[in-house]
């Protein structure tokens, strides 16, 4: 996907300005402007991280993922070095740490009508109020100005009790097929076309995904039959 492509290669020049910056303040400033147009990049994947543990029957804080994506950013372009590979696979590689490490932060010994032993009901919050870097006690950049969202209004309260409604039919499928579940569940979102294929983890919308597909459309349709609704 050229949009895809075209995206990172941005990206890559901004972590290669960073590397090559020796000054404080200028590196600051090529932060901030990191930080923005990775914005919207990573709110999507903190969503899709948060969608994952719901898949499993987990709720965890889509803010804390937000943190952890953020702090993550911060840290691979601390450690990156155009020699030793591309931005990109280690921010790749930086994020699934991240992901890692909130699960880890909520995991709690379970009781035995735990999924392998293992509950996640207890943990803190991250603070977005922590400043971010080189030097983070003299400067206003915090995870807040760029990870905070507005509290929602009363008519968005009900979209989103209609979409956990929603979201508890396919929590039923998934049980059922976890597969085709999680396709829907994208679908409901919205996702489509390259969208899906990309968060799915295909390179393109081909024929064999588009089959894949329809036939979770189908297998759910017929689940909705069975339940009655």
């Amino acid at each position: 996907m050229k949009r895809n492509v075209n995206y990172w290669e941005e990206v890559q020049i901004m972590a290669d300005n960073f590397f090559d910056e020796k000054d404080e303040f200028k590196q600051e400033e090529i932060l901030g402007q990191v930080l923005t147009f990775m914005k919207p990049y990573i709110e999507k994947s903190a969503r899709n991280a948060e969608y994952r543990g719901q898949f499993k029957g987990v709720k965890l804080p889509y803010e804390d993922f937000i943190s952890a994506f953020y702090e993550a950013l911060w840290s691979a372009l601390k450690s990156y070095d155009p020699e030793k590979g591309k931005f990109s696979s280690l921010y790749g590689y930086r994020l699934r740490i991240a992901e890692a490490s909130v699960w880890r932060k909520y995991e709690t010994k379970g009781t035995e009508n735990d999924k392998d032993g293992k509950s996640y009901i207890s943990a803190r919050l991250d603070s977005l109020e922590a400043h971010i870097g080189a030097d983070s006690d003299n400067n206003d950049l915090t995870l807040e100005v760029f990870a905070l969202e507005e509290v929602p209004s009363a008519e968005e309260q009900v979209v989103e009790d209609e979409e956990e409604e929603a979201f508890n039919i396919v929590r039923e499928f998934y049980r059922c097929n976890q597969r085709y579940a999680e396709i829907i569940a994208y679908l409901y979102k919205g996702y489509e076309g390259d969208d899906l294929a990309e968060i799915l983890g295909f390179n393109e919308y081909n024929a064999n995904l588009r089959k894949t597909v329809q036939r979770a459309k189908n297998s759910f349709s017929k689940f909705m039959e069975k339940r009655g609704a």
